[in-house]
């Protein structure tokens, strides 16, 4: 049986890098300019009533719920230090300024003292391995620290994000972060704990909880939507990778030598493209005993994964290739699950699943925006209030579909409340121990970049 995994383990055991040496991304006059000419764009979307019309989008100043946690949310940075681009759509692509977008929301979810940050992967874009070839000054290959130019590119991401020290950030991976890393290095700069598979295959999927002052507990449920898939697998020995290549094979008549083209896909099965992946079934089995152990719990959960789980809060081509199967997990859990949070589709999407009730939000992404755009998300016992910033759209999703918390509350008030501070104490001394060593390094490397920037100008 797989054990279930939560932070008070898997962050311990995937004990980020540390280092020493200096970060050195470039300052560019854009954000200045944003603050000076769009100033309007950098307030929360439709502050003003805070209601959008994305899914269950109402007025929350008529809520009368219990705040269980504040989480600041930030999707598909995808840095590279080359000029301003487009995607294969036609989309603009801001690859420098995506580096000052991520601190300017580091610098205000600091200020508003979230409990805790979460990147939804593709840290770094692929670019970063063709700096040349698309316009930028190249880096060394290794530099005189050992790092590789991906290495390096998140470097500089991460001392972006530095300024965030109220608590503790979560990383999702995606397909850019594979163009630049493999699953090792992965867990040593993004803190997510891989653990070895039974056939040999390193998978990062994890579980992280918070409990509120009044005895609630909000579990973040981490999944590796690239179990299965080409990237970073050994061609001779993974068998995941071999799954994915018979997957590939029989599904997209383009692979290998167009493998990211969904030419002749129709619908549904543009999804069968190499950089999509897909849930193995471990993972599958880990999801299930989690979920569970939450319902066993009164635990409420938040799904995080960079790639979107449910059709039409997307488009097709960035879909998980096997979502049917997470799916059919979650929706037996709909009394647990709160919303799915994801990342992978820039433009962003929202799509609340008919048959569970479950909220399935798809966060636009730092890189295709011309301002900082990100998300503070306010997490009720009854309520999920997203308030967005840039580009991000605000909404407030109501929780209607839960039943087993808020049957877990009144356990909680008459006989656990020696229980839930022990719960509380434990989570946080953990974190606390792993938070100070992260950012003891982190602030000292942006003092250093800060100068370096600085002396730049």
């Amino acid at each position: 049986m797989i054990s279930s995994r939560d932070e008070t383990t898997r962050h311990k055991q995937g004990q980020a890098q540390q280092s020493s040496y200096p970060l050195v991304p470039r300052r560019s006059d854009r954000l200045q300019s944003v603050r000076n000419t769009k100033k309007q764009k950098l307030e929360p979307d439709n502050a003003a009533s805070n209601t959008v019309p994305l899914g269950n989008g109402e007025d929350s100043s008529s809520s009368s719920s219990s705040l269980i946690t504040r989480i600041g949310i930030l999707a598909d940075i995808q840095y590279a230090p080359i000029p301003d681009g487009y995607s294969y759509s036609g989309s603009s692509r801001y690859y420098r300024f995506a580096l000052e977008a991520a601190q300017h929301a580091a610098q205000q979810l600091e200020q508003e003292k979230v409990d805790l940050v979460v990147n939804l992967g593709d840290i770094v874009d692929g670019k970063c391995q063709s700096i040349a070839t698309n316009g930028g000054i190249p880096l060394p290959d290794v530099d005189e620290y050992g790092r590789t130019v991906g290495e390096q590119c998140v470097d500089h991401v991460l001392a972006a994000l530095s300024p965030y020290k109220f608590g503790t950030i979560l990383h999702t991976y995606g397909n850019h972060c594979l163009y630049n890393m493999d699953r090792p290095l992965i867990q040593r700069k993004l803190n997510i704990p891989f653990v070895q598979e039974p056939c040999g295959d390193l998978v990062g999927y994890y579980s992280y909880k918070r409990t509120a002052e009044n005895g609630t507990c909000l579990r973040f449920v981490v999944l590796d939507t690239y179990d299965i898939s080409l990237m970073q697998r050994c061609p001779q020995q993974s068998q995941k990778r071999q799954d994915a290549v018979q997957l590939l094979q029989s599904k997209n008549p383009n692979y290998p030598k167009l493998e990211n083209s969904p030419d002749g896909l129709n619908g549904m099965a543009q999804r069968f493209v190499a950089f999509n992946g897909g849930v193995g079934p471990l993972q599958l089995q880990w999801l299930q005993q989690t979920l569970d152990q939450a319902r066993q719990n009164g635990e409420m959960v938040v799904i995080l994964s960079h790639q979107p789980i449910l059709p039409g809060s997307s488009k097709p081509i960035c879909l998980v290739w096997n979502y049917n199967d997470v799916l059919r997990v979650l929706r037996q859990y709909r009394d647990v699950v709160a919303a799915s949070l994801a990342g992978h589709a820039h433009k962003g999407g929202y799509k609340r699943d008919d048959k569970s009730g479950i909220h399935f939000r798809v966060m636009e992404a730092v890189l295709e925006n011309s301002v900082p755009t990100y998300a503070l998300v306010a997490i009720h016992d009854d309520q999920i209030e997203v308030q967005g910033f840039g580009n991000c759209e605000s909404a407030v999703y109501k929780l209607d579909h839960l039943t087993i918390h808020k049957k877990k509350n009144d356990k909680n008030n008459n006989n656990n409340n020696n229980h839930k501070n022990n719960i509380s104490y434990n989570h946080l001394k953990r974190n606390d121990n792993f938070e100070d060593t992260a950012t003891t390094t982190a602030v000292a490397e942006l003092a250093q970049s800060n100068a370096l920037m600085s002396a730049s100008d």
